[in-house]
């Protein structure tokens, strides 16, 4: 039996943006929701490493949130010295006897260096039961036409391991990496256990196809999706340890640990669930709206919501709720206007008075239904709607704005395209009607 804990997906030093509450957890060290994620995963790590008989921990990618793609700044010190301290006393309670093995992901990395923030704190001498893998290394497994594995021959099992690449990118990063791929497939007469590790996804074709089938792995530990799931039998997400953001409010967050039969290959999966682990609300609060509806009604809902967060002992950094107010109906632009204005106003006094709510983010949205009650309009009816005689009516349009700019055109060569143009925009649109 090969026992494996997998996790992805860490971001460590990810920092809620938008519409935050500027407190501190520990002044000037940490924020509040950025501390939650660190200690969670000092949690996590303390607790697996009393796991009997672990054979393997396996990450997937993404151990920090910056720096990546909108954001060059490395990670910050909080960060780094939270996987220190992690990973030391991980190596410490299991006399570094279980092997922890990573993939770069899309996030904390430099794909223009030779090193990886990974790196920056990490002396290898003192962890030689930490193995890691770069973008650098795939790059150079690819030009070399070696595979990119690693083996445990006591244990029997055999690691094939594939950090971040957008292959599909560029054309010619795509063939070279489809002519590599296959140096990546299991020998069907090898008794080892395989387990591929690797951080992408089909959704944003960062995931090679036949990394989930055809190349005949026993398990396939992925990272990149922060929510947890399952892909097919042999392969899996286990998502972040709690949620980033109101997209990743539903879903199952935390870590896997996986048995794996080394004679029928059969997996046992045990789900272990993280998101509660926060203390404070995080939630979406929706509020119909009406196009007449007055701002004080509007306001006296959205302090109705508010006032459960008013508090006699104000901001707690481990309590303080992350809000969004989802208001949804027919949204004029006055309406906008009038949302915004009430929310910014609201937002503004919440966070001037943190003696007396305790809130660390409150955003909005606002959704127009509009566009969905205009779709309802059966195919045949919007020709009606629009004009009633196409032609005559643009030719006397057409008529008077040349009357009125005095300007030197042919009446009816206008009025023939314009007609042409708004039959078109008809025909368009009718056809996506029925569609």
């Amino acid at each position: 039996m090969v026992k494996i804990v997998h996790l992805a997906d860490s971001h460590l030093g990810y920092r809620a943006g938008k519409g935050i509450n500027e407190q501190w957890d520990i002044k000037n060290h940490t924020r509040p929701y950025e501390q939650s994620n660190y200690d969670a995963f000092l949690k996590v790590l303390g607790d697996i490493s009393t796991i009997e008989n672990l054979d393997f921990v396996v990450h997937g990618g993404d151990m920090f949130h910056t720096p990546h793609e909108n954001n060059p700044f490395p990670p910050y010190e909080p960060a780094r010295k939270t996987l220190k301290k992690g990973l030391e006393m991980f190596f410490e309670k299991t006399e570094n006897k279980v092997p922890f093995i990573y993939v770069e992901g899309n996030h904390g990395v430099y794909k223009s260096y030779d090193y990886t923030p990974f790196e920056t704190e990490i002396d290898k001498e003192s962890f030689p039961n930490l193995h890691y893998y770069k973008y650098r290394d795939l790059i150079e497994a690819i030009q070399s036409g070696k595979p990119l594995t690693l083996e445990f021959p006591e244990k029997k099992v055999k690691f094939y391991l594939f950090p971040y690449f957008e292959f599909k990118s560029v054309k010619s990063y795509e063939v070279a990496y489809n002519n590599w791929i296959e140096n990546q497939k299991v020998d069907t007469t090898s008794t080892f256990v395989t387990i591929a590790l690797a951080h992408g996804s089909s959704g944003d074709q960062t995931l090679h196809s036949k990394i989930l089938g055809d190349l005949n792995y026993d398990y396939i530990a992925l990272g990149h999706e922060h929510g947890m799931k399952k892909v097919n039998e042999r392969c899996y997400f286990p998502g972040t340890l709690l949620p980033l953001n109101f997209k990743e409010l539903y879903e199952n967050h935390g870590y896997l640990v996986v048995n794996i039969d080394s004679s029928s290959k059969r997996l046992t999966i045990e789900k272990v669930n993280t998101e509660s682990w926060t203390e404070r609300d995080f939630k979406m609060i929706d509020i119909p709206v009406s196009p007449s509806e007055a701002s004080t009604a509007i306001s006296r809902s959205i302090e109705k919501e508010l006032q459960q967060y008013h508090t006699a002992t104000g901001f707690n950094a481990k309590t303080s709720a992350r809000l969004l107010f989802n208001f949804t109906g027919e949204i004029t632009y006055e309406m906008v206007w009038k949302i915004t204005n009430l929310m910014t106003k609201n937002r503004r006094e919440c966070f001037s008075r943190s003696n007396e709510y305790n809130i660390l983010q409150l955003i909005w949205n606002i959704k127009d239904i509009s566009d969905s009650i205009e779709d309802d309009v059966a195919p045949g009816i919007i020709e009606d709607y629009i004009l009633k005689n196409p032609d005559e009516e643009f030719r006397e349009f057409v008529e008077q704005i040349l009357e009125e700019d005095k300007t030197q055109f042919q009446v009816e060569k206008l009025t023939e395209f314009g007609i042409n143009a708004i039959k078109k925009a008809l025909d368009i649109e009718k056809k996506e009607k029925e569609e």
